[in-house]
C-alpha cells in the first residue's frame, strides 16, 4: 500500500476514461454482430470466438504486461494502450474480410490488456490507502460503462453508418485522451528504482487466486452479453434494436453493483463476503431466470438483480489485489496475474455458450455452465481467504 496523504482524483478520472474506453473496444462486437452477419456469413460458434479473440493476449500477456508496468511505469503502458487502439479502430474502418476482422480483434486485445493492467495500478498509486475501496469502486465501473455506452450508441451508428464505423469509432475517442495523458502524474516513476524481486509463492497463489475468481466473472458476463440479444430476439420476437436496448440493463445494472460494493469496502465491509454472497446469490437469480416462467417485468428485474450483484464481485477483486502485494511496488506484478484470469473468461465463455446453446438455440443448457461458474466464485474465495489468513 502506498502512504499518500490526498488522493489524486484528476488522475484517476482519466484512467477511468481510458478503461472506457478498452471496454467500448471488447463490447462493440456484440452489437455489430448482428450487422456483420449480413454481409459475412457466421455460425453461432464463429460468433463467439469474433467476440473472445479480442482476449487472446489478455491469455498470454497479462503477467509479462505486469512487470512492463513495472519497469517502464503504468502511464507509458496506458500511452501504448491508446496508440494501439487509434491505430486497429481507424483500419478496421476498412476491414473486407471475416480474417481482416480478426486480427483488429487481436490487436485491441492486447491495448485492451494494457490498460487493464496498467489503469488500476497507476489509480492504486495515486489512492490513499483509506480511499482505496472508492477508488477501485470507480475503477471497476470501466467494463459495464463502457458496455452500455457501447449498447446505447451501437444502434445509431449500425443505422446511418453501419458496422465498420461502430468497429473505427474507439479511435475517436482514444485520440484526445492520448494527448492528455502528456500531463498525467505519475508516482511509481519516483519509487521504481528499486531491485526487482521475485513474488513470494504465498503472493503468486493469492493473485491466481484471485484471477480465477475473474474468469468465473468474465466468463459470465461475455457469455451473456454475447447471446442475449439473439436470446430475447428468438424467445421474444424482439427487434434487433429492442433486443441491443434491454440487453443494455444487464451491465447498466453492474454500475450499481460496483458502486455499492466499493462503498461497503470503504465502510469496512469483507471484500471477502462482497464475493461470496453476491455469487451464492447469482446461482438463485440464474436458477430462476432459466428454469421458472414469469412476465417480462419479472423477467426485466431478474435482469437487473443480475447485474447488480456480478458487479459488486470486480470491485471487491481490485480492492483487494493492493494488500495481497507486499510491497506497493509489486502492484502492478499482482494485478497483471489477476488480470490474466479474465482472458479465459473472455475467450472462452462464448464459444463454450455458443457450444452448449448450438445452432438449435437450445438456452436451457446454459444452466450448468452458469451454476459451475458462480459456485467456483465461492470455491475459490474459500481457498483465498484461508491463504491470507495464513500470510
Amino acid at each position: 500500500m502506498n502512504t499518500l496523504k490526498k488522493t489524486l482524483w484528476g488522475g484517476i478520472w482519466l484512467s477511468f476514461a481510458t478503461g472506457i474506453t478498452a471496454a467500448i473496444t471488447v463490447t462493440k462486437a456484440s452489437p455489430a454482430l448482428l450487422a456483420i452477419q449480413k454481409e459475412l456469413p457466421l455460425s453461432v460458434i464463429q460468433i463467439g470466438w469474433i467476440m473472445s479473440s479480442a482476449a487472446l493476449a489478455t491469455v498470454f500477456l497479462g503477467i509479462s504486461v505486469g512487470s512492463l508496468s513495472q519497469k517502464y511505469g503504468p502511464k507509458k503502458v496506458l500511452q501504448m494502450a491508446l496508440m494501439l487502439i487509434f491505430l486497429s479502430a481507424g483500419f478496421s474502418l476498412f476491414i473486407n474480410s471475416a480474417n481482416e476482422l480478426i486480427v483488429a480483434r487481436m490487436v485491441e486485445g492486447l491495448a485492451v490488456i494494457l490498460v487493464s493492467v496498467a489503469a488500476p495500478t497507476l489509480i492504486a498509486h495515486l489512492s490513499k490507502p483509506s480511499d482505496m475501496g472508492l477508488t477501485m469502486g470507480v475503477w471497476a465501473l470501466w467494463m459495464p460503462v463502457g458496455s452500455v455506452l457501447a449498447f446505447l450508441i451501437s444502434p445509431l451508428i449500425l443505422e446511418w453508418l453501419g458496422w465498420r464505423w461502430l468497429w473505427g469509432a474507439t479511435a475517436f475517442i482514444a485520440l484526445p485522451l492520448l494527448l492528455l495523458t502528456i500531463k498525467l502524474h505519475d508516482p511509481t516513476r519516483t519509487t521504481t528504482k528499486v531491485i526487482k524481486e521475485k513474488l513470494s509463492r504465498s503472493v503468486i497463489y493469492k493473485a491466481f487466486l484471485m484471477g480465477m475468481i475473474f474468469t468465473c466473472f468474465t466468463g459470465t458476463f461475455f457469455s451473456l452479453v454475447t447471446y442475449l440479444p439473439t436470446y430475447l430476439m428468438d424467445t421474444y420476437q424482439l427487434s434487433s434494436s429492442i433486443a441491443l436496448l434491454i440487453t443494455t440493463v444487464l451491465p447498466a445494472f453492474i454500475i450499481p453493483g460496483n458502486l455499492l460494493s466499493g462503498f461497503l469496502i470503504h465502510r469496512g465491509a469483507s471484500c471477502f463476503q462482497l464475493m461470496t454472497y453476491p455469487a451464492a446469490t447469482l446461482a438463485l437469480i440464474i436458477t430462476l431466470l432459466i428454469h421458472t416462467h414469469y412476465p417480462a417485468e419479472i423477467g426485466l428485474l431478474l435482469l437487473a438483480l443480475l447485474g447488480l450483484f456480478l458487479g459488486m464481485v470486480p470491485t471487491a477483486i481490485f480492492a483487494l489485489s493492493p494488500r495481497v502485494a507486499e510491497k506497493p511496488i509489486d502492484t502492478g506484478r499482482v494485478i497483471g496475474i489477476i488480470i490474466t484470469g479474465q482472458g479465459p473468461g473472455i475467450l472462452l465463455g462464448p464459444p463454450i455458450a455458443g457450444f452448449l446453446i448450438s445452432d438449435q438455440h437450445n438456452w436451457q443448457n446454459l444452466y450448468p455452465l452458469y451454476f459451475i461458474l458462480t459456485v467456483g466464485i465461492i470455491f475459490l474465495v474459500r481457498l483465498l481467504k484461508k491463504s491470507q489468513a495464513e500470510a
